[in-house]
């Protein structure tokens, strides 16, 4: 668990890239305008969002520091973070804060930032973000079939081997389909997307 002197150790790294108070304040204003980050000011620091946490094991930093890190106006250090990827959306912490902070939204308002910012470490694997959203905003909802062809290395024999068992054990009880679905709303939801994409690029 990293602490929070080395999340201050953190700050003073990443100060060139965010000189003076402005630049910690135009973070803030940025995360405040993201889905989730609504009511980031509202955090009190109780630590109940890292506590609760399932996958908090597995994160660089808790919630509640990655919070503190985007009041402190540490960009490059949030979303270069490993933390933001690890959130599984299970909406403990939002849940269970006492302030109603959402901090699940948030995390995947992040990843999107990092990602359309470049942001992104060679240590995280952001394919499954990027993909799903492709598949999605092609069809207007899931089709598994073609996110796994997306996903799997098949120079990995294993990894096709057991990925293949699992597909056919998931058609036969006919929770994926061969054929892409058919929405009415796909190009509904594909017009949204690019007007978020327009929006996000003014």
């Amino acid at each position: 668990m990293v602490n929070e002197k080395n999340i201050y150790k953190e700050d003073t790294k990443t100060v060139p890239h965010l000189p003076g108070t402005q630049s910690r304040k135009d973070f803030l204003r940025e995360v405040m305008k993201m889905p989730g980050g609504e009511k980031i000011l509202e955090c009190i620091q109780c630590g109940t969002c890292a506590g609760g946490c399932p996958t908090g094991f597995a994160m660089e930093y808790s919630p509640m520091q990655i919070i503190k890190m985007i009041n402190l106006g540490m960009k490059r250090t949030v979303l270069s973070s490993s933390a933001i990827w690890a959130c599984s959306a299970c909406y403990t912490c939002t849940t269970r804060c006492p302030r109603n902070v959402n901090f699940a939204t948030l995390a995947m308002s992040l990843k999107n930032q990092a990602i359309s910012e470049n942001m992104v470490e060679n240590s995280v694997n952001s394919n499954f973000h990027k993909y799903f959203t492709e598949v999605v905003s092609k069809y207007g909802r899931i089709h598994e079939i073609e996110l796994l062809s997306k996903l799997v290395d098949f120079t990995d024999f294993d990894s096709v081997k057991h990925n293949a068992a699992l597909g056919v054990r998931l058609f036969r009880k006919g929770k994926v389909r061969i054929r892409a679905p058919k929405t009415e709303q796909n190009k509904w939801f594909g017009e949204m997307l690019e007007k978020i994409r327009e929006k996000k690029s003014q």
